[in-house]
């Protein structure tokens, strides 16, 4: 039996849908047989050519995509249950952790998996056994030591493809910058991060949502997922604009919680100042290399303020995710954050549709493409 993965060989450029073996299954594992893939910022990233401090000037017969979901296709001996104990059979649809923590060292057991030194991370290079090592192909090959957790019934693939990467990170963020009922919340960016950073914010009992973005359509999807408050960038054209525009909604305090989720590193010195002394600046969105800002270090001192980044997360923000999902499906528009579903015969259109950049100078609109196997 063979499967097909999608490589990419050139940045910005078509991919090569090529076919390999389905390996067999070690005991331990499980073969994951796909339906649905995420189009996420950082996929962006890498297909642009934004990451070649990592993944080198030419692609080299790249093969990526983290955020999905599947059937269980195939068991390794031994695996009878998921992460959470319930029993798990050939036919259950699933999502998983697309990366591996040791679990046994000094970080893991600090709560902080995502940030384990002895991570594994599947390999990118097509053609590398087990083959199925990320999200655009026909399987996954979820190898022994994973995490993994059956989706409800009730939650559909579209919405459940993005709770194992932004919906997990914006949980384990909010919650690590200690979030609490009775906050105020600042979120930079309305994309993938953004929106669900809104809804986790709402659930967790913020009292105030304030979101900014330059895209009309964000903002007013921003809003059906809970901002009391949408800052349009363009029409703020400055800096100083905008946090006065935060300051006044807080009384001149500031929010206890500032986030920047879009990845532009000239939003943080703004998100700093949108601070109440105290607060909490999160840092998630910068992820490809020679993203930097300045900033006075004093008035970080001066202002007591708290610096937390997050990349990737301890796997029980995983099984929180679908139970965020589960509780709120009636409550938020998930459905609209998927605009787009193209087959994997067609992932060069759909990257062509999710990049939002290449659109700036046009008509705005939301964008958000998946890939479905």
């Amino acid at each position: 039996m063979k499967g097909r993965v999608a490589v990419l060989r050139t940045y910005g450029g078509e991919f090569e849908l090529r076919e390999y073996p389905v390996p067999e299954v070690e005991p331990g594992a499980i073969l994951v047989r796909l339906t649905r893939a995420g189009v996420c910022g950082s996929d962006l990233h890498i297909w642009r050519g934004e990451m070649k401090e990592t993944y080198g000037a030419s692609p080299r017969d790249l093969t990526f995509g983290h955020e999905m979901c599947g059937r269980v296709e195939r068991l390794g001996a031994g695996v009878t249950a998921d992460s959470m104990g319930q029993p798990l059979r050939e036919g259950d649809r699933v999502t998983y952790c697309y990366f591996f923590p040791c679990g046994r060292c000094p970080v893991c057991l600090h709560d902080e998996m995502g940030s384990c030194p002895r991570k594994v991370r599947p390999n990118r290079v097509a053609g590398t056994p087990p083959y199925f090592n990320n999200a655009y192909g026909d399987y996954y090959y979820l190898r022994p030591g994973h995490f993994v957790f059956k989706i409800p019934a009730e939650i559909s693939d579209d919405i459940a493809t993005p709770s194992n990467c932004a919906l997990s990170q914006v949980l384990y963020g909010l919650r690590r910058a200690g979030l609490r009922a009775g906050h105020t919340v600042v979120v930079q960016g309305a994309g993938g991060l953004g929106i669900n950073a809104v809804a986790v914010a709402r659930d967790m009992g913020a009292d105030q949502i304030i979101v900014i973005d330059r895209l009309p359509d964000r903002l007013e999807l921003a809003r059906a997922f809970g901002a009391d408050h949408t800052l349009n960038a363009v029409e703020l054209a400055t800096a100083d604009r905008r946090v006065d525009a935060v300051k006044e909604l807080t009384g001149g305090f500031g929010a206890d919680v500032v986030a920047d989720l879009v990845g532009y590193p000239e939003v943080i010195p703004e998100g700093l100042r949108m601070l109440r002394g105290g607060g909490c600046y999160l840092e998630v969105g910068s992820i490809a290399p020679g993203n930097v800002f300045s900033y006075d270090a004093t008035a970080l001192v001066r202002g007591n303020v708290r610096l937390v980044a997050t990349s990737n997360y301890s796997p029980w923000a995983l099984e929180q995710a679908l139970a965020f999902l589960r509780r709120n499906l009636k409550r938020f528009p998930f459905e609209r954050v998927v605009s787009h579903v193209f087959p994997l015969e067609r992932i060069s259109d759909a990257f062509q549709q999710a990049d939002w950049r290449e659109r700036l100078a046009g008509p705005p609109r939301l964008s958000r493409a998946a890939i479905s196997m």
